[in-house]
């Protein structure tokens, strides 16, 4: 039999295959040692080649699918570690849920498509790219390499044409964050909303296609729809989601709006949803600082809105005093910084919408098994088994108030005002003054 098979090749064939490596014998300690020396998206995508190479990476995983990992800025090859790291694309990918114990936490990289360019956002494997001047907007999978054009920045009226964004600078309407709310593998398409400075709100979509693999789809054609604002209020908005066909966003003292996106969203005021009582949390804490994210609890079918308070005290006032240290540096060196969310965080606190009656609960945990992932990429919670290092009931903020990438919050564990605790803060950055954000990243397995 074997021998048949033999006659029926070619020479030049059999030679072939007798002389190809063996990839897939590979034994387990092998396949380790090659994923200790890849970039991190070659980490990823390592599992997919072959079942037995997936069961290796079973026993030893690194930068496992469906864990968050850090994306935060990287030296070049050349080794600076300013924005020339921008230039390269350079990249670091940071698994935190190594920080507790040893084994390896963080994966140098770089990536034609974060060339010259920086993320504002992101949701799951997606992220959201701009150039310096926000003309070319893109959702990039790093992973496949898919890419899809979103409409310029410009195509908003409301929009000053501008040699690049800076808050340093004091520009008007500055970016601060773009949600994705959809990528495009969701069936109805992707769904993104541009966040600026003051008053600004605007939101774009496409119809569904399906995950492309490594093509790039699109031409940025279409246009970013600005919302239309409260005309009794002074909004300033810091964060955005969009739940049950809705468009809700919640400014700078935690007023919460909410738009229909079914059409009119930009011809019709919002409705004003009447939120917790913040002022009296912010009194019983006595601090004189704050921020709001947005989130989602639930599943698919039942989502319930949710509204993270972080409180804390006034960062430059220290500073007036201390004259050793420097003020916030983030506000000159970063192409994206709020300074609405430059404090001294001290403690956080959940709480939910329940739709039908319009009442707010305060969520102390999160059914036990759970944990919630915050910051410039769409909130996600992720499911806490022992294995994965992480701790369950708690919120996993990046780029923190106070200057840190990571802090942890623990719902459970009471601390100033009995909210929520900070558990631990974390730094990984290799950068001293960072152009780029730290942000979540949620790898996706790399399709086979």
């Amino acid at each position: 039999m074997a021998s048949h098979r033999r006659q029926s090749m070619s020479a030049s064939e059999w030679n072939s295959r007798a002389t190809a490596a063996p990839w897939a014998d590979l034994l387990p300690e092998m396949c380790n040692l090659v994923r200790e020396r890849l970039d991190p998206i070659s980490i990823i995508r390592f599992p997919a080649v072959c079942r037995d190479w997936s069961t290796a990476c079973e026993v030893y995983p690194l930068l496992r699918p469906g864990l968050p990992a850090l994306l935060t800025p990287s030296v070049d090859s050349d080794g600076y570690d300013t924005e020339h790291s921008v230039e390269a694309g350079a990249f670091c990918l940071h698994d935190v849920s190594a920080c507790g114990g040893g084994g390896r936490k963080s994966f140098l990289g770089e990536a034609e498509g974060f060339k010259d360019r920086a993320w504002v956002g992101g949701n799951h494997g997606w992220l959201v790219t701009t150039d310096i001047r926000c003309e070319d907007v893109q959702l990039l999978n790093p992973v496949t390499g898919a890419r899809v054009y979103l409409p310029s920045l410009y195509t908003i009226s409301e929009v000053k044409r501008l040699a690049h964004f800076s808050v340093g600078d004091h520009k008007y309407n500055e970016i601060l964050k773009v949600a994705l709310c959809r990528t495009p593998a969701h069936a109805d398409g992707h769904l993104a909303v541009a966040i600026f400075s003051e008053d600004l709100l605007a939101f774009t979509a496409a119809g569904g296609g399906g995950e492309g693999e490594g093509e790039d789809e699109g031409e940025g054609e279409g246009e970013w729809t600005a919302v239309k604002n409260t005309a009794a209020d002074d909004v300033s908005y810091m964060d955005a989601i969009v739940l049950d066909g809705k468009l809700f966003a919640v400014d700078k003292v935690g007023r919460i709006y909410s738009w229909h996106l079914d059409g009119g969203a930009a011809t019709t005021e919002p409705t004003v949803v009447q939120g917790p009582n913040i002022d009296d949390m912010s009194r019983q804490h006595d601090y004189d600082r704050c921020a709001f994210y947005l989130a989602a609890s639930g599943d698919d079918g039942h989502q319930q809105l949710l509204l993270i308070y972080i409180y804390g005290y006034e960062i430059e006032d220290v500073y007036k005093y201390h004259r050793t240290y420097p003020w916030d540096e983030r506000v000159l060196h970063r192409m994206v910084f709020d300074k609405r969310r430059s404090f001294g965080d001290r403690g956080m606190s959940v709480h939910e919408l329940d739709a039908s009656s319009g009442t707010w609960r305060r969520v102390t945990d999160f059914g036990g098994d759970r944990a919630l992932f915050l910051g410039a990429n769409y909130p996600f919670f992720v499911t806490v088994r022992h294995e994965t290092g992480l701790e369950a009931d708690c919120v996993y903020l990046a780029d923190t108030p106070s200057g840190y990438d990571v802090a942890i919050f623990d719902l459970k564990k009471e601390g100033h005002g009995s909210d929520g605790h900070i558990k631990q803060q974390l730094h990984y950055s290799l950068v001293n003054e960072p152009f780029q954000m730290p942000m979540w990243f949620l790898p996706t397995e790399y399709p086979h």
